[in-house]
């Protein structure tokens, strides 16, 4: 019955509950401590009486004056409550008396030992006085009833503030705790029943209660930005699954379907009511399918998986993928293939609370990859088609080559010789603007015949069949520059060659790349008193990270770089023949080298101050059995094959092939 009561209604029977058994617990207490504290209170004021005689009356008791005793007795009277007094000798004579009661007679002294006897009106005290004889007290008990009703009195008026305090008590609690809890519990009631998460609770002060409706409110916002939450993820997932454009169909851990959205309705014709409830394999699925399927699972897991639902779930089960391609059957009877990926819900927990599956249907990927096969193999027909023509015409264009080497170099040759005969039969004879003219057809001859052979070394570069090895770009360096020793002669170069790496490439190809580079670094340095090459490889950059990159750098005439994209063309050239002679072949063989390595080549300049080629070429490491291979065998040159091809560093000289030496 109390559990039943609101929370006012227990405060109040609390609260006058604790009142009342105060009450009585106190006057009860108080009656006690009243009738336990009697005789101990009149003791306290009897015995400075007997006191106060038995020294007054010591002479009189031991003389028998009865006269004196008598004086002793009578200062008794000043105390209203003392209503008897008397003194009897040893031999139980009366020696003096004293009586409120006029006339009465005295009672003879009982037989009773010393002590205080407590009677309902009054109490007596019987006492040995030290000189012998006794002494008898009697004292009315109206001021010891008289302290009572004082102290019940007061406890009244406590009880009536205790009342008080209660009634006062019980206004604060059910205001401060009571109509709080209520509202609390209304609150609750009402967010329970209606899913009212706007409601909030009046909250003051800063108490306990207080911060409960400080906290039931914060509680109900968070709820509510939760529900919130949920509405739009819900509203996210419901766009989702009805407008997918593959097939989602959820189904509990047992394989019974609880969701199948549009595009799986779409796709396997069914309603989401028809199959809800239903068991998966068993509606779409090829029987015989699904037990070729688990005896594989079977066989990769180790342990026998049933033929059905377990077939889809064996893996997401074990924290595995399951994604392959089955054959559907719609409704209507008809088969497709589709793509089906099953994954495994869990909760917070890790427990499996469903399967979703993702169906998606695959036939007109089937389509394309058909119509794809088709024209990879008319693809692969035309390539093989135009393979026979650029054969065809290779060979053609080795027979054109072979024509311009033979057929074009002939005229050369006769043009060239007839010059010569003219010059030998007239050498007096001819003036000198004819001299100008044969000067000029020679070096036209002269210029002729290199642009065919750097044609035809073009030609080769492109064809030529290609073997890749090891190749030491530090010793083949060193091998070209050897090479250039006439043309450095007489010439100031600086050179700095730096620690250059092993590259996998074709090092007849790799010798033309720096070949050229080196060239065209010594031609655009002529003017330099002071020619400084430098030839080196980059660190591992941004954007090179899988490749070694090599420049070759000078202190030449440069170029401007709004032309640098015309360097690497054929007869591209940036600057006349009157400046630098040249045909406008070699940086186009130096593209096409590079390129066909699997590398890169570009270059960087300023007009007067110098150039800088790069080229790349991919990283690759060498078998363990791979041997690094010379571009050919050449020993390396001693000091004194170095001849006229000196590096000045400060004032000394240093061979630029043993800088050590």
């Amino acid at each position: 019955m109390f559990r039943q009561l609101n929370i006012h209604k227990r405060l109040t029977f609390v609260l006058w509950g604790t009142a009342v058994l105060a009450f009585v617990v106190a006057g009860v207490g108080l009656l006690l401590y009243q009738s336990y504290t009697r005789e101990h209170r009149a003791r306290q004021i009897m015995e400075p009486y007997a006191q106060l005689v038995a020294v007054g009356t010591d002479a009189a008791v031991a003389f028998a004056d009865p006269v004196r005793a008598q004086e002793i007795l009578d200062t008794l009277r000043a105390n209203p409550q003392i209503l008897e007094a008397d003194i009897f000798l040893d031999d139980g004579r009366l020696l003096a008396n004293f009586n409120r009661v006029s006339d009465a007679r005295p009672q003879p002294l009982a037989e009773q030992p010393d002590g205080l006897y407590l009677g309902a009106d009054a109490t007596q005290l019987l006492q040995t006085l030290p000189k012998g004889g006794r002494l008898r007290i009697s004292m009315n008990l109206e001021q010891l009833s008289e302290q009572t009703h004082q102290v019940m009195w007061l406890f009244g008026a406590a009880m009536l503030v205790l009342l008080a305090a209660t009634l006062a008590q019980m206004a604060v609690l059910r205001r401060t705790i009571a109509r709080p809890i209520a509202s609390l519990t209304e609150a609750t009631e009402r967010v329970r029943a209606g899913a009212d998460y706007t409601h909030r609770i009046p909250v003051s002060g800063d108490d306990e209660l207080a911060r409960l409706g400080q906290s039931f409110n914060a509680m109900l916002d968070g709820i509510q930005q939760r529900e919130d939450d949920l509405r739009r993820l819900a509203a996210f997932q419901r766009t989702i699954l009805t407008n997918a454009a593959y097939g989602i169909i959820s189904v509990a851990p047992d394989g019974t379907v609880t969701s199948f959205n549009p595009a799986a309705e779409r796709l396997l014709g069914y309603a989401a009511d028809e199959v809800a409830g239903k068991h998966m394999p068993a509606l779409w699925h090829d029987p015989q399918e699904v037990a070729q399927h688990a005896q594989y699972l079977s066989s990769e897991l180790g342990e026998t998986i049933t033929s059905g639902f377990e077939v889809f779930a064996a893996r997401p089960r074990r924290g595995l993928t399951e994604e392959r391609e089955w054959r559907f059957t719609r409704k209507d009877g008809t088969r497709f293939s589709a793509s089906l990926s099953v994954t495994a819900l869990r909760d917070a927990g890790g427990r499996i609370t469903g399967f979703v599956g993702l169906v998606y249907d695959l036939t007109e990927r089937k389509q394309v990859e058909a119509e794809i096969h088709k024209l990879n193999q008319e693809l692969e027909q035309r390539v093989a088609e135009r393979t026979a023509q650029l054969t065809e015409a290779n060979k053609e264009l080795e027979a054109f080559a072979y024509s311009v080497s033979h057929d074009l170099r002939s005229p050369l040759r006769h043009i060239d010789g007839f010059l010569g005969l003219l010059r030998e039969q007239f050498p007096v004879a001819l003036d000198a603007q004819s001299e100008r003219y044969m000067d000029t057809i020679s070096k036209a001859v002269k210029r002729m015949g290199e642009l065919i052979d750097d044609l035809l070394s073009f030609s080769r570069m492109g064809r030529q069949e290609m073997t890749k090895a090891p190749v030491d770009l530090g010793a083949l360096v060193k091998e070209v520059i050897h090479e250039f020793e006439p043309e450095a002669e007489h010439r100031a170069i600086d050179w700095h060659i730096g620690e250059l790496p092993v590259v996998f490439g074709d090092g007849a190809m790799l010798r033309v790349v720096l070949a050229n580079l080196i060239s065209n670094a010594l031609k655009f340095t002529q003017t330099r008193q002071q020619t400084i090459i430098e030839i080196g490889c980059l660190p591992v950059q941004s954007g090179h990270e899988n490749q070694t990159v090599v420049f070759v750098r000078d202190n030449g005439v440069g170029f401007d770089m709004r032309y640098a994209n015309k360097l690497f063309g054929v007869f591209e050239r940036l600057h006349s023949l009157k400046e630098f002679e040249g045909t406008g072949i070699g940086l186009a063989n130096v593209h096409r080298v590079v390129s066909r390595n699997g590398g890169t080549t570009w270059a960087e300049g300023k007009v007067d101050g110098g150039a800088t080629f790069f080229f790349s070429l991919p990283r690759e490491k060498p078998t363990a059995a791979a041997q690094i291979i010379p571009s050919k065998p050449t020993e390396s040159p001693s000091c004194s094959d170095c001849e006229g091809l000196v590096a000045h560093v400060g004032s000394e000289k240093r061979c630029p092939l043993h800088p050590l030496q």
